[in-house]
């Protein structure tokens, strides 16, 4: 079961100035929470309905606050059945926005998630009670693709470029973009909150926006429209890794991890069964364009996702530095404040990564 979040901007709105269609920060605010909390109820009200197995799923509610290609082995977990493995009644729940998903963990309405490690980092720094388990993305990926009107750089200046949600790893992705061009991300542009990336495609490609930060598989897909990439960002930052409210790492520890070794498992096994992993790709990106998906899983199963979780001290202060210039608590965060590794350093001691990510 996937259920659809289209908003929840309380934390955004704390993090950053909202560009929203108009509507007043509040007034955006009061609707997506009104939103968030009818779609739970109907969550919550199809578990207390749906039938039970003989052997009783935990349930837990994990997010994910994008429908960009990279995250296609979350969902493909689900749909395997590896979380059941686990023993988990898992809801995918699709936030969009980053700090808008950590918003709905804070308030306690989901528990899990596969979320950006620079907002986590943002409101764990600010004091929530929220921890991740590792880092399953050691690679920041993002394409600053531009319109075809855009000559060079300074053409964006005064224009308007796409991302998911400001304080989000695509408003950080963009925000490094322009820098390295030589523009001034706060002054030079105008960034709006469009969504995930078939949206900003959307906009780039109807000429709405002037720019927009991009995954892979947007990115050269529109590199083979013609449109120009003014930006490829790989930085060795730690990018994605799963999230867990504090209540349930101090009530169940169980869940937390079930909840790792589904989708750990879920990732290796998209990752050896490439004919299966592109069929998901193709499915939930919604194309067939063979040349794209393949070049798309390739880089997905081989370089995006790690098999080792354990974040890595000098990527993990590099972003830490790159964070403090919006949020001055990061410069002095540490691994042990941001990660509960306890989880992870189990199942390595145990074998599990070993055993998951072998290869016949």
């Amino acid at each position: 079961m996937s259920i659809y979040i289209g908003s929840f901007a309380a934390l955004a709105c704390i993090v950053d100035a909202v560009v929203y269609e108009g509507m007043t920060c509040l007034k955006a605010t009061l609707m997506a929470i009104a939103r968030v909390f009818l779609l739970l109820a109907i969550a919550w009200f199809g578990w207390i309905q749906a039938p039970r197995s003989a052997a009783a799923l935990e349930s837990i509610i994990i997010a994910y606050p994008t429908t960009s290609s990279q995250f296609t082995p979350l969902w493909f977990t689900r749909e395997v059945g590896l979380y059941e493995k686990y023993e988990l009644d898992a809801k995918l729940v699709f936030i969009q926005g980053g700090s808008v998903l950590l918003q709905a963990m804070l308030a306690g309405q989901v528990q899990a998630a596969q979320n950006g490690v620079a907002e986590t980092v943002t409101a764990i720094v600010r004091g929530g009670d929220i921890r991740m388990l590792g880092v399953t993305a050691k690679i920041f990926p993002y394409s600053l693709i531009a319109a075809k009107s855009i000559k060079s750089a300074k053409d964006l200046i005064g224009g308007r470029l796409a991302i998911n949600r400001v304080g989000d790893v695509s408003a950080y992705g963009s925000q490094l973009a322009l820098r390295k061009l030589g523009l001034n991300p706060d002054k030079d542009v105008t960034m709006l909150q469009v969504g995930g990336s078939p949206q900003r495609l959307a906009a780039l490609q109807s000429g709405s926006v002037q720019a927009a930060a991009m995954d892979f598989m947007s990115g050269i897909r529109l590199a083979k429209l013609g449109f120009p990439v003014l930006v490829q960002l790989n930085l060795n930052y730690p990018y994605l890794g799963p999230v867990v409210t504090g209540k349930l790492l101090r009530e169940t520890p169980a869940l937390a991890e079930s909840f790792i070794k589904g989708y750990v498992e879920g990732i290796a096994r998209f990752k050896r069964n490439r004919e299966e992993g592109i069929k998901a790709l193709g499915r939930y990106m919604k194309s067939n364009e063979v040349d794209i998906l393949n070049k798309a899983y390739d880089f997905i199963a081989n370089d995006f996702y790690s098999e080792n979780l354990e974040p890595e001290p000098k990527s993990f202060q590099d972003l830490m530095e790159e964070i403090g210039e919006r949020e001055p608590l990061a410069k002095k965060a540490t691994i042990a404040q941001v990660f509960d590794l306890t989880t992870v350093r189990k199942l390595e001691k145990e074998g599990f990564f070993k055993t998951v990510f072998k290869r016949p």
